[in-house]
């Protein structure tokens, strides 16, 4: 009798929580626990739903719809069961759920449940809006706008697409939301973000600037997560007893830091870090047990990074000390005197009936005297992308930084948001840079850094 309870138990954590009707579907039914008319019964029930799901779609106009459509509808009504499924008490219970309800009634307890999760998660959005960092990131601003998380809730279809997450969400997350589709990951996503922002909130936009500058100057550009850099460095301000709130350690601190925590090891490392997160909440009166909860989950990745950091002497690059672009003296670029447009014309004409590479480049050379004619000439003369790494190959660094300046290629912007010869100029420009001596990248990332264009 034990063996067979043993048998009969599901292991929750082989469950998807992104196809969790299937997943506890198969489930059951490996483990004996659904037998082969509870199998036929519920794909009957299942192939009703659908029926009435799809007259619906069609509003009683045809007969018959798209398979397309129709698994798309089918995917989306056994997300909303599952949805219902997932809030019952263990997987033993969803199971007898399975075998004693409908399919009908629990696919209207899951729609109900999309609602509500629709309006938490529109709730969450709007907090997040408000207590949203005063950053120049690209991707963490997109994310957050009304072309970002926003168009979620213009798009959602919880009728027929309820499995779904129609938004354009490049940011990332301290703790990544996987293993979720839909309303479900939407709104687990602003809680989290929400939670990020309201530790930010406890340090100055400009102290968050600067670090993030010391970090790498160009950070407007990059995938990165600000709650994780600020976390970081507030620990290590908290390790080196400096104030907390400021957000600045130096290099010296670092080092020292460095020395420290080389004695420590494995559990004694972690427990050191505890303990300055502890310090760290009591000096910053963070109150809010979610976002305290939120933190304790976000250790173990910042730990292990301290930890490799500490093995390969490298710790200023993880207790980053703040950077001040602003002081630095700006570089003035002047572009040179465009041709007149009958003359550019005629040049792009030329190049556009020029048979061999040689002879475009030779032409570029000889004709182009200033950087936008150069810029529009990338453009127009539907150049290779050889063709335009062979054209870059003619600039020095301050125009190659201009480039970089007018048209990053670390910059996270949707394919969609580009033309097709910015986006080859873009891939160019990166093959280009990449194939540079490193102190070259460097140099030429330095001065894009304080070029004015």
């Amino acid at each position: 009798m034990a063996n067979i309870e043993k048998r009969q138990i599901i292991d929750s954590r082989n469950l998807s929580g992104e196809f969790y009707f299937a997943s506890i579907f198969q489930q059951a039914y490996a483990r004996g626990i659904l037998c082969d008319s509870d199998i036929e019964n519920i794909q009957l029930q299942c192939i009703r739903l659908l029926a009435y799901k799809s007259e619906r779609y069609t509003r009683g106009e045809s007969s018959s719809i798209r398979v397309e459509a129709a698994e798309k509808i089918m995917k989306s009504n056994l997300y909303t069961i599952g949805l219902y499924l997932k809030t019952l008490p263990c997987a033993g219970s969803a199971v007898g759920e399975l075998k004693t309800a409908t399919i009908f009634e629990m696919y209207q307890k899951g729609r109900k449940l999309i609602n509500v999760k629709l309006h938490t998660a529109k709730h969450f959005y709007e907090l997040a809006k408000k207590n949203k960092v005063k950053s120049s990131n690209y991707t963490y601003n997109a994310t957050l706008s009304d072309n970002g998380i926003g168009v979620f809730f213009k798009s959602y279809n919880p009728d027929f697409e309820a499995h779904e997450s129609p938004a354009s969400i490049d940011y990332q997350l301290c703790n990544p939301v996987t293993d979720l589709a839909g309303v479900e990951f939407i709104q687990k996503y602003v809680e989290r973000l929400f939670l990020e922002n309201e530790f930010c909130k406890h340090f100055a936009g400009e102290d968050i600037h600067y670090l993030l500058c010391g970090y790498d100057e160009g950070y407007k550009d990059l995938l990165i997560n600000i709650f994780e850099q600020v976390l970081t460095v507030a620990l290590g301000c908290s390790l080196a007893n400096r104030s907390v709130v400021k957000l600045d350690i130096s290099e010296d601190e670092a080092r020292r830091l460095h020395h420290e925590l080389s004695k420590d090891a494995g559990c004694s490392l972690a427990l050191t870090i505890g303990k300055a997160t502890g310090k760290m909440l009591e000096d910053l009166d963070v109150a809010n047990l979610s976002l305290r909860r939120y933190i304790e989950k976000s250790l173990p990745q910042i730990t292990s990074n301290i930890a490799r950091a500490v093995k390969m002497n490298t710790l200023g690059k993880v207790f980053v000390s703040p950077a001040y672009p602003e002081s630095k003296p700006k570089i003035e670029f002047l572009s040179g005197v465009k041709m007149d447009d009958e003359d550019y014309r005629k040049l792009i004409d030329e190049l556009l009936l020029c048979r061999y590479s040689s002879d475009k480049l030779a032409l570029i050379k000889e004709k182009v005297k200033s950087f936008d004619d150069f810029e529009d000439v990338l453009f127009d003369a539907q150049l290779s992308e050889g063709e335009i790494i062979l054209a870059l190959g003619i600039l020095g660094e301050f125009e190659i930084a201009a480039l970089i300046k007018r048209h990053s290629y670390k910059l996270c912007i949707q394919a969609v948001d580009l033309s097709e010869s910015e986006q080859t100029l873009r891939l160019c420009l990166k093959n280009y840079i990449d194939q540079l001596p490193a102190d070259k990248q460097k140099q030429i990332s330095g001065i894009a850094i304080q070029l004015r264009t």
